[in-house]
C-alpha cells in the first residue's frame, strides 16, 4: 500500500498516531496558564487605580516582567496549538493547510518577539517606543 493511500481514505486524512503528544502539550499549557491567568487578573485589579507611574513601577519589578513574559509565551504556544487543530480538522487540502499553518506559526513568532521586546523595554525603564515613532 502506498504512502498516499495510507494517509487518506476517500479524501479524508486518517490518524497518524501522534495526537496523544499534542493533546498532552495542550493540557500542559492549560495547566501553566491557569495560575498565570489568576495572577494576571489579580495584577490588573491591583493596578486599576495606580495610574501611569504605578504601571511603570509594576513593570520594573523583575518578577512581574518575567511572569508577564511567561504568560505571553505560553499563551501564544497554546493559541498556536489550538489553531493548528482547527486547521487540521477543517482544511483537508495539503497546500492551503501548509500555508495556513506557516502563517499561523509566523504570526505567533512575530507576536512573541514583539511582546517580549516591549516587556523588556518597559522592565528596563525605557519608553515602549522611541520618540517620534508611532502616533
Amino acid at each position: 500500500m502506498s504512502r498516499l493511500t495510507q494517509s487518506y481514505v476517500k479524501g479524508v486524512k486518517v490518524s497518524e498516531r501522534h495526537g496523544a503528544g499534542e493533546w498532552m502539550q495542550e493540557r500542559l499549557s492549560s495547566l501553566i496558564l491557569a495560575p498565570l491567568t489568576l495572577w494576571g487578573l489579580w495584577s490588573g485589579w491591583t493596578l486599576s487605580g495606580a495610574g501611569y507611574d504605578g504601571a511603570l513601577a509594576w513593570f520594573r519589578s523583575p518578577v512581574n516582567a518575567a511572569l508577564l513574559a511567561i504568560t505571553l509565551l505560553v499563551g501564544l504556544w497554546h493559541m498556536n496549538m489550538g489553531l493548528k487543530v482547527i486547521v487540521d480538522d477543517y482544511i483537508h487540502r495539503p497546500a492551503p493547510r501548509t500555508a495556513l499553518l506557516a502563517l499561523i506559526g509566523l504570526l505567533c513568532v512575530v507576536l512573541a518577539a514583539a511582546g517580549v521586546f516591549f516587556i523588556v523595554r518597559l522592565a528596563l525603564g525605557s519608553a515602549p517606543l522611541p520618540a517620534g515613532f508611532g502616533a
